[in-house]
């Protein structure tokens, strides 16, 4: 295990897994994650206590940039410039740069010793496989996170997913999954490379913002997007679809999994992720899932379930809509709740809030037939490999372009918090 934290981070009082995994539920889910994995689960107590003083520690480079940065008389507006600046032009294109950006341009611009760039292209087509249904996948299964505070506060302090800005914000990570996960899209000069530094530094103003707040409560809740929740998150952009999408005919190998969560390893460390360890295969990546699973207890609230419904709210009909457009607006709502209770399971989809879709939740069904065809003619025809690669690259740009507003994502903090 290498970290680079120190030792002296406090461990905040939520962080529960110590509590809860001697507890029947505990050891029911260990079970059940060991049955899946075919393999005993173990977490040591070292790793555990790492991974809650992970739960209180943020971006250390990005976050003293934004520090240095906001500290200044009119650096709040210079900010974000002089990051766009550096990755356009590089460090020296910054007029009088502060050792604060330097330190982090000198991160970003140096390869960790453990990057294999051959694993994370590979990753990369791995995720393109999924094409753009895999977006509303990652929105559904994010609500598990919305029961737990130290997720959903910055969400609804931030109203990122609550309203009318619910969508907005979802297709700009719609826009980050797509940027990350081109050809070459992480190597110096692509488009990946420049929204996930541009989120990184999105995530220090918001965590600039919200320490302060009268509502977040550091001792028991941490750090807001913590290094912790930051695995977590890579994790859920890659171990999470290549287990649980194999349910809709879906059929990547371990080797294809294990490349989809290099690739996130590598662009977590362009976002400032230094989680104190990183699982290289997947059966230490079901070891991850039983640290995340218990780490922090679900406390589902009215604003989480607000989150849930914003989002799913976007799937309804235009307000305007009508005729054969309205009805195909509800039918198409109804399957998407439908994707959301098959995926979530019946308690946790109990937990959001929303009305249980009855049968619809076997809507997801439907796509097995076409998905395992298609991913019979990729393994065996030659050539239907690419052309499938390309038919989703080509999809997912037209879907950002239809909705994304310039088809481009701002990664820009709200201007004011709501409350």
């Amino acid at each position: 295990m290498t970290t680079t934290q120190q030792s002296d981070v406090a461990i905040p009082e939520c962080f529960s897994y110590f509590r809860a995994i001697g507890t029947p539920q505990g050891q029911a889910l260990k079970k059940r994650l060991e049955r899946a994995a075919k393999t005993r689960l173990e977490v040591s107590d070292e790793l555990a206590a790492s991974f809650g003083r992970a739960m209180n520690t943020g971006d250390r480079l990005g976050d003293a940039y934004i520090a240095a940065a906001f500290a200044e008389r009119g650096g709040r507006s210079r900010a974000r410039k002089n990051v766009e600046l550096a990755l356009t032009g590089g460090i020296e294109s910054v007029e009088d740069p502060s050792p604060e950006l330097v330190a982090m341009f000198a991160q970003i611009n140096t390869d960790p010793d453990w990057v294999d760039w051959a694993k994370v292209e590979h990753g990369a087509e791995v995720f393109r496989r999924y094409g753009k249904e895999l977006y509303p996948y990652f929105g559904m299964v994010t609500f598990n996170g919305y029961g737990l505070e130290t997720i959903a506060k910055p969400l609804a302090l931030t109203g990122a997913y609550t309203g009318g800005s619910a969508f907005g914000r979802f297709l700009e990570t719609c826009r980050l999954w797509t940027d990350t996960t081109e050809p070459n899209a992480m190597r110096p000069g692509g488009a990946g490379r420049r929204s996930a530094i541009l989120v990184r530094t999105l995530h220090s103003i918001i965590r600039n913002t919200l320490l302060p707040h009268a509502e977040w409560d550091r001792p028991r809740l941490g750090t807001p997007i913590s290094q912790f929740a930051m695995l977590g998150t890579l994790l859920l952009s890659s171990f999470a679809p290549g287990m649980q999408l194999k349910l809709v005919g879906y059929l990547p190998s371990d080797d294809d999994i294990a490349a989809m969560m290099h690739h996130w390893r590598y662009v977590g460390y362009l976002m400032g992720a230094e989680a104190p360890w990183y699982p290289e295969t997947v059966t230490e990546a079901f070891q991850a899932q039983l640290l995340i699973s218990l780490a922090e207890p679900p406390n589902p609230s009215a604003d989480s379930r607000q989150l849930c419904s914003s989002f799913m709210d976007t799937f309804r009909p235009a307000q305007d809509a009508a005729g054969l457009r309205r009805v195909y607006g509800n039918l198409n709502y109804r399957a998407q709740m439908g994707h959301a209770r098959f995926y979530l399971g019946k308690e946790s989809f109990a937990e959001t809030g929303l009305a249980d879709p009855g049968l619809w939740r076997l809507a997801p069904l439907a796509r097995v037939l076409p998905n395992l065809t298609r991913e019979a003619l990729r393994r065996t025809v030659p050539g239907v490999a690419g052309r499938i690669d390309q038919a989703h690259r080509r999809y997912r740009h037209e879907f950002l372009a239809k909705n994304l507003e310039g088809g481009e994502a701002k990664f820009t903090p709200v201007d004011k918090l709501t409350r």
